[in-house]
């Protein structure tokens, strides 16, 4: 018998269901500091956008930063984006501050990844920020 929590729900009930929980994660990463600067900002507003979660459930998940518990997610594509997307979230402004670096490698751990995956994220991110665009 399979005890999966989504096993019952609808798949599109278990998409829209896994993606907040992502938000969530997303959140619980930008807020790490106590706060939100302009840029996480807009990452999360970006985010809650592509994952078709209305304004009114982003600003509820936001106003309750401080009380978020991180969710694990089941496979590994949806781990490896939820680590690349905090480790963006955490080089949005610029730079990795240590305690979101920290958190970083925390976070790779319980999703059950390699901590160089974390360090080969900020390279991959950096790359791409300091590479021009082509075909311009």
């Amino acid at each position: 018998m399979i005890h999966d929590k989504y096993y019952f729900m609808p798949a599109l009930l278990q998409t829209k269901k896994i993606k907040q929980e992502h938000f969530e994660n997303l959140v619980a990463v930008a807020f790490i500091d106590g706060f939100l600067d302009e840029e996480e900002t807009i990452f999360l507003t970006e985010k809650s956008e592509e994952f078709g979660l209305s304004e009114g459930e982003a600003e509820k998940i936001i106003r309750q930063a401080e009380l978020l518990e991180f969710i694990i997610p089941k496979n590994r594509v949806d781990k490896e984006d939820q680590l690349a997307d905090a480790v963006y979230m955490s080089m949005v402004n610029g730079q990795v501050h240590a305690k979101e670096y920290e958190l970083c490698l925390q976070l790779a751990q319980r999703l059950g990844l390699e901590p160089k995956e974390v360090d080969h994220m900020i390279e991959l991110i950096t790359k791409l920020w300091n590479t021009p665009p082509t075909g311009l």
